[in-house]
C-alpha cells in the first residue's frame, strides 16, 4: 500500500470528491457491491482482478485514474451468475451479453449499470443496447491452449473489431456466430487434454496471462473502498504475474 500522502496527492490530481471520474468510480463500488451480495447468496466463486486487484492491493480502492472494473469467475460460474441476473429484474443494473443485447459483441459478459452512459466514439460501443457504466466478467478455465487463443484473437479483430471500427454500421453478426458457437467450441473440443495447473481467459477474451490456482485458492477478503471483496490468497504473486513491478506507481507523464 502507498502512503497516505502521496495517495491523497493522487486523488487530488485524478479523482477528488465530486469530480465525474471520483462519481463514476463510487457507482461501480456499488455495483460490485451488488455483484458480490449475488454471489454470496448464490455460492458462486470471483475474485476481482488485472486494476482492479492492483488497485485494492497499492491505494485500497480504485486506481485514482481508473474508469472501469474486472472481476474473474469460472465459466460454470459466469454461467450461473447470467442466469440468475436474468431472472432478477433488476432496475438498477443488468447482464449483458450476446443474448440479452444483440449489438454486444464481446466474448466476455458485463454487468452494466442502467441510469449512466458512457460517450464513445467506437463502432462496438455505439452497436449497443446497453452502454452504462461497467463491470468486465472475465470467463477463465485451465483448459486453454495458447496456440489457439492467439488464433481466436486474430480472427476476432478481423471478423468483428477491425470491421466495426472501420465501419460503424458494418453487419458483424454472422463472424460473431461463426466464432461464439463454431470455432471457439470446437478450439474447446481441441483441447480437452490441457488440464493447466493456472486459469487462463477464455477464447476470445482479452489476455492469455497465466492465473495460478496455487495464487488464487482460497480465496481471501481484501479492502476496497472500505468494502471486503473476494481477492485471490496471494495478491503480490499474482499480481506480479500480470504486471510484474505492480507496486511502483507509473509516470504521471504516462497516464
Amino acid at each position: 500500500m502507498i502512503d497516505p500522502q502521496t495517495q491523497a496527492e493522487l486523488r487530488a490530481k485524478f479523482n477528488p470528491d465530486g469530480s465525474d471520474l471520483r462519481k463514476m468510480q463510487l457507482r461501480m463500488l456499488e455495483m460490485l457491491k451488488f455483484s458480490d451480495k449475488i454471489c454470496k447468496e448464490n455460492n458462486i466463486e470471483y475474485w476481482i482482478d488485472s486494476g482492479t486487484l492492483l488497485g485494492a492491493a497499492r491505494h485500497g480502492g480504485f486506481i485514482p485514474w481508473d474508469d472501469d472494473v474486472d472481476i474473474c469467475m469460472t465459466t460454470k460460474n459466469l454461467r450461473k451468475f447470467e442466469k440468475i441476473m436474468r431472472k432478477c429484474h433488476s432496475d438498477e443494473f443488468v447482464i449483458q451479453n450476446h443474448k440479452t443485447d444483440k449489438g454486444y459483441f464481446g466474448f466476455w459478459s458485463v454487468l452494466r449499470d442502467l441510469k449512466s452512459e458512457y460517450i464513445q466514439d467506437d463502432g462496438l460501443h455505439e452497436r449497443r443496447g446497453y452502454k452504462g457504466l461497467q463491470i468486465d466478467i472475465f470467463p477463465v478455465e485451465t483448459k486453454i491452449n495458447y496456440f489457439l487463443f492467439k488464433v481466436s484473437k486474430t480472427l476476432q479483430y478481423r471478423l468483428i473489431d477491425r470491421r466495426l471500427r472501420s465501419n460503424k454500421k458494418a453487419n458483424v453478426t454472422m463472424g460473431f456466430i461463426f466464432l461464439k458457437y463454431i470455432l471457439y467450441p470446437f478450439f474447446k473440443l481441441l483441447s480437452l487434454g490441457i488440464n493447466h495447473e493456472y486459469y487462463t481467459m477464455s477464447y476470445g477474451c482479452s489476455f492469455a496471462t497465466k492465473r495460478y490456482l496455487k495464487n488464487i485458492y482460497p480465496l481471501k477478503h481484501l479492502q476496497f473502498e472500505g468494502t471486503k471483496l473476494y481477492a485471490p490468497c496471494n495478491v503480490n504473486s499474482y499480481l506480479k504475474d500480470i504486471y510484474g513491478n505492480w507496486e511502483e506507481i507509473p509516470s504521471i507523464n504516462n497516464i
